[in-house]
């Protein structure tokens, strides 16, 4: 007969031929590996009486993963040289088969006072599950620590709240994250747990969704195992695609925003049980005076929110004689009021507004749609009421088309959030600077819906524009209302692109947005604080005092378009211009003359006159790329048929180089002593080669009065611009200005160029020029 040591690899085979078989997943590989694993650990465990085996953690739960480490407890009665012993033959086996073990041997007055001691070791007992040996000891065990925990887990549910927060510091929220952490991250199965945790204290009840959200978790995080070869708790994006295949998604883009819809209802579920515990627990009474308490009468004091909608005993619930079937705005009321109070609402309630309440709420009245608008306003108020009515499906019963945008992944790295958590982080960067115009309301709506077209085929703004125009009118707003926030969703971007990308000063930017806009002073203030709203919501670092700048500039010379009287674009024959073009005429010696002025912010402006066309557009540009200096914005005047080049730009690592050394570096390109182009591939190599790929080109021919438009997108890597500016230049076309913008991992860079004699470039010359562009960016490709 076989020693439990010679039985090793048949358990290490038998996991590997569950693995191997595919059709295997979900719950029933959890099922069949705790099942395996039991009778295994059965086989080599001595019976011996006062001494137990037994399961704790996701092991006791039976919620293995394949590769999960087994956590086991050996509990005995009283510590001896026989445990020990016992143990060796229990851990040994485990050991050389190659799995994962936390194990500890201990007493039941050990395992208790620990628990009592350690918020994680109580956790992990709750969940502590018969194995083999004395099953007296593990029942003993399992009901000291249930006891333990219905005395002390309404007070300890903090220390929860603690741990969990100090995880989504470290590993974010699942609900919103590309690649979450299942396990670790806020939301995932670690919060699931600490949900059963508070339900078997008798705090809350976990309802349905939470618990098929955990088995959703489960399942995918089996199929991480599984496609990893080890232990894993994140879903990468690789293999996204696989484990949808495996757990029947559509795709990996559908299995990624059911994951994160998971961890949103997990992640809710808990926000909302820690804080009820949090305004549960007692004042500081002895236990004697707290049960000497039911013995007086007392009331629970109900307030008034507004009608038909109290606050009792700390929640928001339905007046005696409200009417949810009848009462159509009645949800919306109560969640307006809710959020105003900062209270949270009554489970009970929810469901029975849900159960009675008109399943097509049809056109709103004035009043609801003045409620619903005064719960927009109610800034960081606003998220967990809306998470509470989106839990409930009652965002559904209002805003059907919330169900294309609902947990839907943003796969652009500037985004931190999902598109529906955007769109309430944009409606609470609204509500800071409502003041500013005059019809809040429109503002509020338009910033709920303006990317509501997310999801959609083609342009998500134009996609998103009926879609708001049938939401604002099933809303009840005028005609004009509708138009108007019709124009801010399919317009949402106007600004913020064309500030970025385009020359604000050529009079056809800011004409071509005036025309664009209307004339309405209104929508374009709407327009303006939208666009600062929307890019606070995008991510850090998105809306910059620069970015700024460049919106209310723009804004600004569209209002004077409107009033008429445009800008004076000529701005290049600024004192700058003037005093180097100045200078260089002066010391006719001087191949290189180089200014540096302070700018807005960390920005400078660096300009740049040579004579020699041996310092050609791009060479400069990869000098100051050298430097570590980011462009934002390049011109290029000829005052006295000599070049100056005019740049803004900002410091990478916060150091500006002096006027000498940028005069003297460029004086060696100039010579020939210094090969810009050998130099910026060898920078680039040493900070890891960036990634090449063919760039998109954009031509535009009505966004400037004497030059044609070309918008260049691209992967952002060291030295584009140098290496766009030098495929330019193998070409007769002339570059009249450049700006350039850098999204998360894309740079958007666009020039307004000419023909030699100042014209238009003619479509028979752009194949040329898009070819020796896609060559220069693309290199080898």
């Amino acid at each position: 007969m076989p020693t439990p040591s010679e039985e090793v690899p048949s358990i290490r085979r038998l996991r590997e031929r569950l693995l191997t078989d595919t059709s295997v997943v979900g719950p029933q590989i959890r099922r069949e590996l705790t099942e395996r694993y039991d009778e295994w650990l059965r086989q080599i465990t001595p019976q011996r009486d006062g001494i137990a085996l037994v399961a704790v953690g996701s092991y006791g739960r039976a919620e293995l993963a394949p590769y999960s480490d087994l956590d086991l407890l050996l509990l005995h009665h009283k510590r001896s040289v026989a445990v020990s012993s016992i143990a060796d033959r229990i851990w040994y086996p485990i050991w050389d088969a190659g799995l994962g073990l936390d194990h500890s041997v201990r007493t039941v007055d050990e395992t208790v006072a620990l628990a009592a001691d350690d918020i994680k070791v109580m956790l992990g007992m709750l969940d502590i599950r018969y194995i083999a040996g004395d099953r007296v000891i593990a029942d003993e065990a399992g009901t000291a620590i249930s006891q333990a925990w219905r005395t002390t887990g309404a007070r300890r549910a903090m220390e929860l709240r603690a741990m969990a927060r100090e995880r989504q510091e470290q590993f974010g929220s699942a609900a919103y994250l590309l690649e979450p952490n299942l396990k670790q991250s806020y939301g995932g199965l670690r919060d699931g747990a600490i949900l059963r945790a508070l339900a078997r204290a008798q705090l809350i009840d976990i309802r349905p969704n939470v618990q098929q959200a955990r088995e959703l978790l489960l399942d995918v995080r089996a199929e991480v195992h599984r496609v990893a070869g080890r232990a894993a708790d994140v879903l990468r994006a690789q293999d996204r695609g696989g484990i949808a295949q495996s757990l029947g998604f559509e795709s990996g883009d559908t299995l990624l925003r059911s994951v994160n819809d998971a961890a949103r209802s997990i992640g809710h579920a808990s926000d909302m049980a820690f804080r009820r515990a949090a305004a549960d627990r007692p004042a500081s009474l002895t236990l004697r005076a707290r049960l000497r308490m039911p013995t007086q009468r007392v009331t629970a004091q109900r307030i008034g929110l507004a009608k038909d909608v109290v606050s009792h005993n700390g929640e928001v619930v339905l007046a005696r004689d409200a009417r949810p079937a009848t009462d159509r705005g009645l949800p919306i009321r109560m969640a307006s009021a809710a959020a105003k109070a900062d209270l949270v609402m009554s489970q009970f309630t929810l469901d029975r507004l849900m159960a009675e309440g008109e399943r097509e709420v049809g056109v709103w009245t004035d009043d609801m749609r003045d409620d619903f608008v005064a719960l927009l306003a109610a800034s960081r108020g606003l998220l967990q009421v809306w998470e509470t009515l989106d839990q409930h499906g009652l965002i559904a019963r209002y805003l059907p088309e919330w169900d294309y945008v609902r947990s839907r992944p943003q796969y652009n790295a500037v985004h931190r959030f999902t598109v529906d958590r955007h769109l309430l982080e944009t409606v609470i960067q609204v509500d800071a600077n409502k003041q500013s115009v005059r019809r809040p309301d429109l503002l509020l709506v338009a910033a709920l819906l303006h990317d509501i077209g997310k999801g959609q085929p083609g342009d998500h703004s134009e996609a998103g524009t009926p879609i708001a125009v049938a939401i604002a009118t099933r809303m009840g707003f005028s005609p004009p209302d509708v138009s108007v926030i019709a124009t801010l969703v399919r317009h949402h971007l106007l600004l913020a692109h064309t500030a970025a990308r385009r020359d604000l000063t050529e009079p056809l930017t800011s004409k071509n947005v005036a025309d664009t806009l209307g004339e309405s002073r209104e929508t374009i203030d709407l327009l303006q604080a939208l666009t600062r709203a929307d890019a606070l919501a995008t991510g850090p670092g998105v809306w910059t005092d620069w970015k700024s700048t460049l919106v209310d500039e723009l804004v600004r010379q569209v209002r004077a378009h409107h009033a008429g009287t445009p800008v004076n674009a000529a701005v290049l024959a600024d004192e700058v211009i003037e005093s180097v073009d100045e200078a260089y005429r002066a010391d006719a010696d001087a191949p290189v003359v180089v200014t540096i002025a302070p700018a807005d912010g960390v920005q400078s402006r660096i300009v740049v006159a040579a004579r020699s066309a041996d310092l050609s557009l791009s060479s400069i540009t990869g000098v100051l790329a050298l430097e570590m200096l980011a462009i934002r914005r390049a011109s290029i005047a000829r005052p006295n048929g000599i070049p100056i080049h005019d740049f803004l730009v900002e410091p990478m690592f916060g150091v500006m180089p002096t006027e000498r050394h940028l005069t003297r570096t460029m004086n060696r390109v100039r010579d020939g002593s210094l090969d810009v182009s050998e130099r910026l591939t060898r920078k680039e190599a040493s900070y890891g080669k960036g990634e090449r790929s063919v760039p998109e080109l954009l031509w535009f021919d009505d966004e400037a009065t004497e030059a044609s438009v070309l918008e260049v997108r691209a992967v952002d890597a060291y030295g584009l611009l140098s290496r766009i500016t030098d495929g330019l230049q193998r070409t007769d076309l002339l570059v009249r200005s450049a700006v350039v913008e850098t999204y998360g991992p894309n740079a958007v860079d666009s020039f307004y160029l000419t023909t030699s004699d100042g014209a238009k470039v003619p479509p028979e010359v752009r194949a040329g020029a898009e070819a020796a562009i896609t060559v220069a960016v693309s290199g080898d490709l």
